[in-house]
């Protein structure tokens, strides 16, 4: 019996999201008569309609995103419950709470985004900020939870602050992880640089992709 990793696929944390699925339900039977035809959903910075999505679509906008995105961290946890564990193996770090709180933090945003179209961009600063507190406190646990799993992690000379692997003897650029799946990077190969300045230009890139996209 392994304690220290995740056993179960659903968790307490889950009805977060269906009660924010179902608030989110009630709230848009409410709403939709009051809802001109079609919904503006598209806003410029000075709080102007500049895009409309018909009714008949709405459906679709509102409880698809929620649903996608449970269903997609629900995924990851269960990938990582259904892999083989033993000694040896590195420790599993739970995502229940950060998919819980992700869930209804993205009901409250569908929901600022519905009363846009009566409330202007207040309402869809609500609901953007609904959405980060929630994503705030599911990264809090997730972290707590992380630590906790380095905590319980063997000790190993070769890591920084439990996280970051340093190891010159190592000629390996790509590591396993020490607390979860994947793979970590080696920071003292000399390529080790690169890396991190590639994925940081194409971070980059990707923001401002998205703020042109916004601003047109």
């Amino acid at each position: 019996m392994h304690s220290d990793q995740p056993s179960r696929f659903f968790s307490p944390w889950d009805f977060a999201s269906l009660a924010g699925l179902a608030g989110l339900a009630a709230f848009y039977e409410r709403i939709l008569p009051l809802l001109p035809d079609p919904v503006p959903s598209k806003f410029t910075s000075l709080g102007q309609a500049c895009g409309w999505t018909p009714k008949a679509q709405l459906p679709w906008l509102v409880f698809l995103p929620p649903v996608f995105v449970w269903l997609v961290v629900f995924l990851v946890g269960a990938a990582t419950a259904l892999l083989p564990r033993g000694a040896g193996r590195p420790l599993q770090v739970p995502v229940h709470p950060l998919r819980g709180l992700m869930g209804l933090g993205m009901c409250l945003l569908l929901a600022g985004c519905l009363l846009t179209a009566l409330r202007g961009l207040t309402a869809l600063f609500s609901g953007v900020l609904g959405f980060g507190v929630c994503l705030l406190l599911g990264l809090v646990f997730l972290a707590r939870d992380t630590w906790q799993a380095i905590a319980r992690a063997p000790v190993s000379e070769h890591y920084r602050c439990g996280v970051f692997y340093v190891n010159r003897q190592d000629p390996r650029l790509w590591v396993p992880k020490r607390v979860g799946y994947g793979w970590t990077v080696n920071f003292a190969h000399p390529a080790a640089g690169w890396v991190m300045a590639l994925l940081a230009a194409a971070t980059a890139a990707v923001v401002a992709g998205v703020t042109l996209l916004t601003r047109r």
